[in-house]
């Protein structure tokens, strides 16, 4: 009988130390076992691991957790359904994936370009200040979670989202993902790992069609028919709408085919950088340079009245990167590489924004604040930024500090308020006090590089419990839908979306 169960040991554990904590807690003779999940416990003076080991015994352990066989997708004879899907991010890449293997036939439509020319195009952007809308660190092969931190992490509960982890280890992401329990790829080797998984498709059928923007739905009779390109129209039974957090006038031209959209709860802020040297000291104490600790991190709320103050997304040595997917709208998010061997650590802070219905006002609630902070930089994306003291001063003076700011498009100096609604900036500084609190230092060697807007999709595609949308044959999911957060939340909800798919259409058959 296979089961779970937890020990914890030393960070020099070895495996003699495994079976006495087995022996001690359970009182287990182990002879074999499985380490499926590693996480470090730092609440207390002297560090710990938690293991979370895959044993198999004849008879069920008290204390013990339940082990699930894993997931397996179902393998189908081909079949004559045509799927055209909207977005080659996680979640349109799962969903085709797994429709692939079901039989379907499936076309894959994405509005940026491949990784290598995406790639190109980002660096071309740095050094002139030109912006391709289409191909940036927003949109492209494998959309924004290629040019981030590539966490895996995922409060979701499903057991799929192993199988999510495991496939993309099949194609060149490392080992460790698979125990950590705070996995990550990494830029780097994510760029690497979406091109395998994407000739893959290529090879078993799927046609992936890049710098390929949707510009509209084509309807017959109360239906969604097809899709119409600047090539042309393309007929389909299914549409699924995969599409990024960060496709606003795609969102647009949804609401005026009539496709329900509701505006949802978003967050707002800046990216902060410290010395990754402080997080790690911060965080691991006289355990800094341990063989067995990697990069220290941390995760930080705070209140400010009603609204939650939060770090999020945070990029252990790693860099501010531009995000901008608009002309005349400047955004930052973060990235690491897969060593996250950088001097900078960096992570937003942001504050909700929960009051905007409206799907329109709540897209041009993030529009207008990247206009501003365009404007603020210089108008040509160099990013607005000020030391953290500065900002909690309300100061326009430069507080000597250690740390530099790492986007490469630079940086202007200069009060970040007026980029916010009023009120906003405050609430982040009450934030940053808080945060300071259960973390000494946060607020001195610091610097904010503003803004961080596309945290979530600021709108929810309406959709019922198969994932069709009020029009017929139209499925969404994923980030920009407003069902995720994340690469594997987002792999995850494209994979239920097939799931749903093949429910509707071929059960039974």
């Amino acid at each position: 009988m296979k089961q779970t169960i937890n020990v914890n040991v030393s960070l020099d554990y070895d495996d003699s130390e495994i079976k006495r904590a087995a022996k001690k807690d359970y009182n287990l003779k182990l002879e074999s076992y499985e380490i499926i999940e590693r996480s470090l416990d730092a609440r207390r003076s002297i560090l710990k691991f938690n293991l979370k080991l895959l044993v198999d015994f004849d008879f069920e352990i008290k204390g013990s957790g339940k082990y699930r066989e894993k997931y397996k997708p179902k393998e189908l004879p081909k079949n004559k359904i045509k799927v055209g899907i909207v977005g080659f991010g996680p979640a349109g890449i799962y969903a085709a994936h797994i429709l692939n293997l079901a039989g379907f036939n499936v076309d894959v439509y994405e509005r940026g370009s491949d990784v290598d020319k995406r790639k190109e195009d980002v660096f071309k952007f740095i050094e002139t200040r030109i912006l391709n809308p289409e191909s940036n660190i927003s949109f492209g092969e494998g959309g924004a979670g290629t040019f981030s931190d590539g966490k895996l992490t995922s409060r979701s509960k499903d057991d799929r989202k192993e199988y999510v982890k495991d496939t993309l280890y099949s194609f060149g992401a490392p080992e460790d993902i698979k125990i950590m329990h705070k996995p990550h790829i990494g830029t780097d080797i994510m760029t690497e790992v979406i091109k395998k998984f994407r000739n893959d498709l290529i090879k078993r059928g799927v046609n992936i069609y890049f710098n390929s923007k949707v510009k509209r739905l084509i309807f017959e009779g109360g239906k969604v028919v097809g899709i119409e390109t600047e090539t042309g129209k393309y007929y389909y039974d299914i549409v699924v709408l995969a599409i990024g957090n960060a496709a606003r006038d795609t969102f647009l031209n949804l609401i005026d085919e009539g496709v329900h959209l509701e505006g949802k709860s978003f967050s707002v802020g800046f990216r902060i950088e410290h010395s990754q040297l402080f997080v790690d000291k911060a965080q691991f104490r006289n355990y800094v340079g341990h063989k067995r600790l990697l990069h220290g991190e941390y995760s930080l709320t705070a209140k400010s009245g009603d609204n939650g103050v939060y770090s999020f997304c945070m990029c252990p040595g790693g860099i501010v990167v531009p995000s901008a997917s608009e002309e005349f709208h400047l955004s930052v998010n973060g990235m690491s590489f897969h060593d996250r061997g950088l001097p900078n650590a960096n992570s937003a802070i942001v504050r909700t924004v929960n009051d905007i219905d409206d799907p329109i006002k709540a897209i041009e609630y993030q529009r207008e604040i990247e206009r501003k902070a365009f404007i603020l930089g210089g108008e040509d994306y160099t990013a607005p930024a000020i030391h953290v003291r500065d900002f909690l001063n309300n100061s326009e003076a430069k507080t000597l500090i250690n740390v530099r700011p790492s986007i490469k498009t630079g940086v202007r100096y200069t009060k970040i308020d007026e980029i916010f609604e009023k009120g906003f900036a405050d609430d982040l500084r009450e934030g940053l006090i808080q945060m300071d609190k259960k973390m000494s230092g946060f607020i001195d060697d610091a610097i904010i590089t503003a803004p961080e807007t596309k945290t979530s999709s600021p709108v929810r595609i309406k959709r019922d419990e198969y994932f069709n949308t009020n029009i017929s044959n139209l499925f969404a999911c994923g980030e920009g839908a407003g069902y995720a957060g994340g690469i594997v939340s987002a792999a995850l909800d494209g994979l239920k979306c097939a799931e749903k798919i093949m429910e509707v259409t071929i059960d039974g058959i």
